[in-house]
């Protein structure tokens, strides 16, 4: 039997409208050393017909009796890998044609990485191009968006299959979503990650992609997972679920199902600056430090200062101060913004009660 550098690893229920379109473009890799897994979720429309109609020696076809679920087919198809690399596609997405070949370079350039993912291109259900969504390029930066979301696209991601078996390292059959974030924070304890900055996938955002109901347990499940990946890898800090639902609201924008937190805007930037600071300082010495902390400064900045509290906000700003002194013009400006935006605001208002002052008379 030929030696597999790559597993590509599919689970698919019911995609007959996207599936032809995404196996082709994992057939026509530039890449060509893998086999191709397919775990057909026990799919009652045309799936496995169409998956029957392509004839290559490097599609491994394996076929659910019943929809026994995402996360146990994909389990399925990772006991069949034979590869050094697992790499994931999902069957509505499009991988473009190098993505295969520059994951592996890398990998083979950079052993000390065990999960590589990358930027992507989002496409609608007529495949019309959207924007991009950046992702955290380097381990510091992954590491410390793994705290409170996934720093990784799923579709996007390959991971070292000897890092998993080492580890004993598999999908949790009992999360229905957010799988791939709980797998990729508990293989982080044993490896490093990166993000190629070049969109290597097409990623189908179209209104199949979540019910309400699914949102809810994804965003829950979410919440744990998170608080579990605070714990382990900031222990100094206390954190309730609560709190992480709160702060996922506001500074990933992941805002369905989290408490209100209009009131307590400045204490979560507080308490998500002092995240940051405990977080650093168990990571001290990269040299990435310093563009990471500056950057999530302006971020915090940027969040409060769209609705200021009445109070408290001076001290929010001599910390911010502390962490760089140069953030002093980019505060400047955020309040020069809010005030014009008051006055303007105020203008409107003004005119609006001019109105129906004269409409009375």
């Amino acid at each position: 039997m030929s030696r597999v550098k790559v597993s590509i690893l599919m689970a698919v229920y019911n995609g007959q409208r996207y599936l032809r379109e995404a196996v082709e473009s994992i057939l026509n890799q530039t890449f060509r050393g893998f086999e191709f897994i397919i775990v057909d979720d026990g799919s009652t429309d045309t799936t496995a017909a169409i998956l029957a109609g392509f004839h290559d020696p490097r599609l491994v076809l394996l076929k659910n009796e019943t929809n026994i679920g995402l996360t146990k087919s994909l389990n399925r198809g990772l006991r069949a890998a034979r590869g050094d690399f697992i790499a994931r596609m999902d069957a509505d997405d499009i991988s473009l044609p190098e993505r295969i070949e520059k994951q592996v370079a890398y990998f083979d350039a950079h052993p000390e990485t065990g999960i590589l993912g990358s930027t992507c291109v989002f496409i609608d259900a007529y495949n019309k191009t959207g924007g991009r969504k950046p992702r955290p390029l380097n381990d510091l930066e992954i590491r410390w968006a793994s705290l409170l979301k996934n720093p990784f696209m799923h579709p996007t991601v390959m991971l070292r299959r000897d890092i998993m078996i080492k580890n004993n390292l598999a999908y949790d059959e009992a999360l229905q979503a957010a799988q791939d974030y709980d797998l990729f924070t508990r293989m982080l304890n044993h490896t490093r990650g990166a993000n190629l900055g070049e969109p290597l996938v097409k990623y189908r955002e179209h209104s199949e992609d979540l019910t309400t109901t699914h949102r809810e347990i994804q965003l829950k499940n979410h919440d744990l997972i998170a608080v579990r990946t605070i714990r382990e890898q900031v222990p100094d800090i206390a954190i309730t679920r609560e709190q992480v639902s709160m702060l996922r609201a506001l500074f990933t924008g992941a805002i369905e199902f989290a408490p209100p937190v209009s009131d307590e805007r400045l204490g979560l930037a507080h308490l998500y600056l002092d995240l940051l600071e405990a977080y650093l300082q168990r990571n001290a010495r990269s040299p990435h430090e310093k563009t990471l902390q500056r950057r999530e400064a302006v971020r915090v900045a940027k969040i409060i200062f769209r609705m200021p509290p009445e109070r408290g906000l001076v001290g929010l700003i001599r910390r911010l101060l502390t962490i760089d002194r140069l953030l002093l013009w980019d505060i400047a400006c955020l309040v020069t913004g809010v005030m014009f935006w008051k006055v303007k605001q105020a203008t409107i208002l003004g005119g609006l009660h001019g109105k129906e002052q004269d409409s009375d008379i």
